[in-house]
């Protein structure tokens, strides 16, 4: 399944990059009265779900992108993002999520945090590995009253050639004027090294939070209506994210992996 941009958060980032949150159809799961905090935590990612999502690309000559193209394998100790698994002359989007359809979604602010890391370092002329972006975001869906999707995402820009726009390195968030863009908030040199992130928002206060290894950013409550399409429910849900480096007309595609583990993601209510 392709997962529309404009459908889910309106990310956008160098052209075709970027993406929070894809129009779904998971099982209901009501998990519990108001009033009590819960916690989901994980090792890996096994149980979560994969989809392609639309920050992808063929070449010229090049078969559309699709599913085969994607893939996360879980290891217990971690999981690993595939994305563009063939090493075609393509950008290849995986969205990897988890995401709770509950009719008590709205009455809780919400907490995630994760470790991520490069098992290799994206250098220009690499054929083999290289990368475009790695990132994550929170949400909440309020299908039955505002029609309006709640949250925060960020993206780490890791195309070693950079653009006019982001650096290779850049750390960027989503916010909301003039229809949406992102935003550059700092910057996070490029590495194998493991890196803790938190994120956090508040749709009663309309407050958010995010750190990468105990230093923070800037972030932005973000609040986007949504079309008829979408459903009635009311949903929360994580999600983390890699894309693979874009590689022009001429250019060559490239595997993009990167790791994710020890996950947690906490329910406060008001």
């Amino acid at each position: 399944m392709r997962i529309s941009r404009k459908d889910f958060f309106k990310l956008s980032g160098i052209g075709l990059l970027g993406g929070i949150k894809p129009d779904l159809h998971p099982e209901t799961k009501d998990t519990g009265p108001a009033g009590i905090a819960r916690e989901l935590h994980g090792t890996d990612l096994s149980g979560w779900k994969q989809v392609l999502g639309d920050g992808i690309y063929a070449g010229p000559g090049e078969p559309a992108v699709c599913e085969a193209d994607i893939e996360t394998v879980h290891f217990g100790s971690y999981s690993e993002l595939r994305a563009n698994v063939h090493s075609r002359r393509i950008m290849a989007h995986n969205i990897t999520y988890q995401r709770i359809t509950d009719h008590l979604a709205l009455q809780y602010a919400y907490s995630a945090g994760f470790q991520f890391r490069l098992p290799y370092l994206p250098e220009k002329g690499n054929h083999e590995l290289n990368a475009q972006t790695i990132e994550g975001g929170i949400f909440a869906w309020d299908g039955a009253d505002t029609r309006r999707d709640y949250g925060l995402g960020f993206q780490w820009i890791l195309n070693p050639k950079g653009s006019p726009e982001a650096k290779f390195g850049t750390v960027r968030c989503w916010t909301d004027p003039g229809g949406g863009r992102w935003e550059n908030v700092g910057y996070l040199q490029p590495d194998t090294d493991w890196h803790a992130v938190r994120l956090h928002f508040d749709i009663r206060n309309q407050t958010t939070a995010f750190t990468i290894n105990g230093n923070t950013y800037p972030a932005c409550f973000t609040s986007s209506p949504k079309p008829a399409s979408w459903g009635r429910e009311l949903a929360a849900g994580i999600q983390v994210e890699i894309i693979s480096i874009f590689p022009g007309k001429r250019g060559s595609g490239a595997l993009h992996k990167a790791e994710f583990k020890d996950w947690s993601w906490t329910w406060e209510p008001f």
